[in-house]
C-alpha cells in the first residue's frame, strides 16, 4: 500500500484558507494579513504568500500592489455570470454523464441526497453544504471529461462560498434540498429534458435569491 505523502506547509495553509473562505469564517471582502495568518498557523510568511497566490488564481482572493490581499467579493453582475457558467457547463456534463453510466450516476446522487437529508435533520449546515458541493461535482466525475472537470473545479471554491452565503436566507436550504431530490429522481428516470429544466430552475434561484434579497457583501463592487 502506498504511503500518503505529508502535506507541505503551503498545502496546509492553502487548505486552511480555502476552507475558511468557503465556510464563511473569512467574510467576503475581508482583508487578509500575511503576518496574522502566519502567526495563527505557526508558519513563515512564505507558504502563506504562496497559498494566497494560488487562491488568487482560483478567484477566492484578490491581491493588489501596496494594498495586500482580501477575500473575493461579488457584484450582482458577477453572480449572474457564475450562474450562466454553471448552467452551461453542468448541463453539458450531465448529457455526457447520462450517456456513459446513468445507473451509477443515479445511485451516487441518491446516496448523497440521503446524506444531505441526514445532515439537514441534524442542523449541520456546514456538512450539508459540503454535500451540496459534492452532489454537483458528481456530474463531472461521471461525465469523464477532464476539460469540463478542470473548468468547473477552477471555480468550485467560489461557487461553494456563494452557496454558504445564500444559505443564510430564509427557506433557501429547504428549497435547495427539495430541488436536489427532484434532480436525483429525474436522473434515475434518465429524463434529460426534466433534468435540464430542474437544473436551470435550481441555478436561476441562486441568481434571483441574490438579486431579490439585495444582499450587501462586505467590499463588494457595485454591479
Amino acid at each position: 500500500m502506498a504511503l500518503e505523502r505529508p502535506k507541505s506547509l503551503r498545502e496546509l495553509a492553502l487548505e486552511h484558507l480555502r476552507n475558511s473562505i468557503i465556510d464563511g469564517s473569512l467574510k467576503m471582502g475581508q482583508v487578509l494579513s500575511e503576518r496574522k495568518i502566519s502567526e495563527e498557523l505557526g508558519v513563515s510568511k512564505s507558504p502563506v504568500r504562496e497559498a494566497l497566490a494560488q487562491l488568487r488564481d482560483e478567484g477566492l482572493v484578490s491581491i493588489e500592489p501596496q494594498k495586500g490581499a482580501r477575500v473575493f467579493s461579488l457584484s450582482e453582475t458577477e453572480v449572474t455570470q457564475i450562474c450562466d457558467f454553471r448552467q452551461a457547463i453542468e448541463i453539458a456534463a450531465f448529457e455526457l454523464a447520462l450517456s456513459r453510466d446513468p445507473s451509477r450516476l443515479a445511485g451516487d446522487m441518491e446516496r448523497v441526497v440521503k446524506e444531505m437529508g441526514r445532515e439537514r435533520a441534524k442542523g449541520n449546515e456546514k456538512e450539508y453544504l459540503a454535500l451540496d458541493t459534492s452532489f454537483h461535482h458528481l456530474i463531472f466525475e461521471h461525465a469523464g471529461n477532464d476539460y469540463l472537470t478542470a473548468s468547473y473545479t477552477r471555480y468550485i471554491g467560489k461557487i461553494a462560498a456563494l452557496r454558504t452565503h445564500l444559505a443564510k436566507l430564509p427557506q433557501h436550504t429547504n428549497l435547495s434540498f427539495d430541488e436536489h431530490q427532484k434532480i436525483a429522481i429525474a436522473v434515475r428516470h434518465g429524463d434529460m429534458t426534466e433534468i435540464k429544466s430542474l437544473l436551470t430552475e435550481h441555478i436561476d434561484r441562486t441568481r434571483q435569491a441574490y438579486k431579490s434579497a439585495s444582499i450587501v457583501l462586505e467590499g463588494a463592487a457595485p454591479s
